[in-house]
């Protein structure tokens, strides 16, 4: 097979990954752009430069030296670059192809999975390779529903998600732990939040059937919530710490308030303790341009955090304050020049110069730490 073809082939493999997990994770937010705008900035960051998209991480980012290691994919490869060594090794099973890589948050540990486009593997491996140790541990996916990977996540530090597409509205999730390799919890439909430490999962049902059915919230396959008009689509949702809090975020597609601006709604309930149903339901109506991640504190305050502001639910409004939480580190410019000599020495089929954008040597899913 020429290098050509591999390329062909890997960049098909990589639109069909990225449809199906477009279709399948987020089917209920094909409005949702009218709704929550993307943020000034990171719609800048992207047309800024190339640079932008080489290295993970938010548009809040600060240059810093300690980053001294990068683990990138390269030609159905999984690599991981020392910068004080100016090193960069393959790892895994050097004779099998690797994707879908992701950073442990302790930064000690990377998961990746082995794969065959040419003949499938059933069942898939999901691997985690100890950084310090450099042993491997092999996580075999028997669930029917995990058998085609389209994405690793880590919850934290010891157990990883693992996404399985089905079809374009439904999807598999399952997390395994990483000592014992066995399943602790799944699920099926579109993904909302999980609690390790209670082993609760939160997540929509999404069938594609007719009548479209009502957009929900399940927890541990207990129904707790249907919204009343059948155009209202759920957007995201979280669940508080201990379980008892239940929030989440919904819109009406084309709605907006007298100024002809787009809105959405901000959910808050308790959970009761059946854990079938919930209680004290509050709903407000929010700005359409609110964005960030949902998250609930210690004390089951509920915020969404953004790039520039944090949101805080006060006696039933929304205060805005500025985010001033520390910025993701981001490699430097020196950093990232010295990165892409060591590249051209341990790639020279590869024409590489300071000014080689990444993604045009197949270099690609970036995280530095």
């Amino acid at each position: 097979m020429t290098i050509h073809d591999k390329k062909v082939k890997k960049n098909l493999k990589l639109s069909i990954v990225a449809v199906c997990l477009f279709l399948s994770i987020f089917i209920s937010m094909s409005s949702s752009n009218r709704i929550w705008k993307t943020d000034k900035n990171a719609t800048e960051n992207k047309g800024n430069s190339n640079k932008s998209t080489e290295i993970k991480g938010e548009e809040q980012v600060a240059a810093n030296t300690k980053l001294t290691k990068i683990a990138f994919e390269k030609n159905n490869n999984v690599y991981l670059y020392d910068e004080t060594n100016e090193q960069i090794k393959s790892i895994g099973d050097k004779l099998k192809w690797k994707d879908l890589l992701s950073i442990s948050p302790d930064k000690t540990k990377i998961v990746f999975r082995y794969f065959n486009s040419e003949k499938a593997i059933y069942p898939p491996h999901v691997i985690v390779y100890d950084i310090k140790t450099e042993s491997l541990t092999d996580i075999v996916i028997n669930n029917t529903n995990l058998q085609q990977i389209i994405a690793l996540k880590w919850i934290d530090n010891e157990n990883v998600l693992v996404t399985g597409h089905i079809n374009p509205s439904v999807s598999g999730y399952a997390v395994y732990s990483i000592e014992s390799k066995q399943e602790i919890i799944a699920c099926l439909g579109t993904l909302r939040d999980i609690i390790i430490d209670k082993k609760n999962i939160l997540y929509s049902n999404t069938p594609h059937i007719f009548p479209k059915p009502k957009a929900n919230l399940y927890v541990n396959g207990n129904k707790i919530f249907e919204t009343i008009d059948v155009k209202e689509e759920i957007y995201d949702g979280v669940i508080s710490k201990d379980g008892k809090m239940l929030a989440f975020r919904s819109y009406v597609e084309n709605e907006v308030n007298s100024n002809g601006e787009a809105t959405g709604y901000l959910s808050l309930a308790k959970v009761n303790s059946d854990g079938k149903s919930i209680s004290d339901l509050k709903k407000i109506t929010i700005s359409g341009d609110t964005n960030g991640e949902m998250k609930f504190d210690n004390e089951n305050n509920v915020s969404i955090v953004g790039n520039q502001f944090i949101y805080k639910l006060k006696s039933g409004s929304l205060i805005k304050e500025e985010n001033t939480l520390p910025k993701i580190p981001e490699l430097s410019t020196q950093q990232l020049t010295k990165f892409k000599k060591v590249l051209a020495k341990q790639f020279p089929e590869d024409v590489i110069s300071e000014e080689t954008v990444l993604e045009d040597i197949d270099v690609y899913n970036m995280e530095a730490f």
